[in-house]
């Protein structure tokens, strides 16, 4: 046998092992992202990572405006605001806090 006959058998050779064996044939070497491929698909892992996303009391009351529902929690915040507004312990207005008084001096 010459020496090009043996080269194409062994490529031919090689070929057949590629297809009994479930690789992929690659004989000028080129990348391929194959080990990329074959790798296990991660979104169902990543997605069940993260948790389910909550549901607040503004969506359930943005949904259904008509029950008039109301956020006891939000009402007590706003009420207490406006009680250390009355005492003067609220936040300043916009443009008038303690560097905007620090500039003035």
């Amino acid at each position: 046998m010459s020496q090009p006959a043996v080269t194409t058998r062994i490529a031919q050779l090689s070929q057949l092992s590629c297809k009994i064996f479930s690789n992929v044939y690659n004989p000028t070497g080129a990348r391929t992202g194959n080990k990329i491929l074959r790798q296990r698909l991660i979104g169902s892992t990543i997605t069940a990572y993260h948790p389910q996303k909550l549901t607040h009391f503004r969506d359930i009351k943005a949904l259904y405006p008509e029950l008039g529902l109301i956020d006891v929690d939000e009402k007590e915040r706003l009420d207490e605001i406006a009680r250390r507004k009355r005492r003067g312990k609220g936040a300043p207005k916009k443009g008038q806090g303690k560097r905007a008084t620090n500039k003035k001096k």
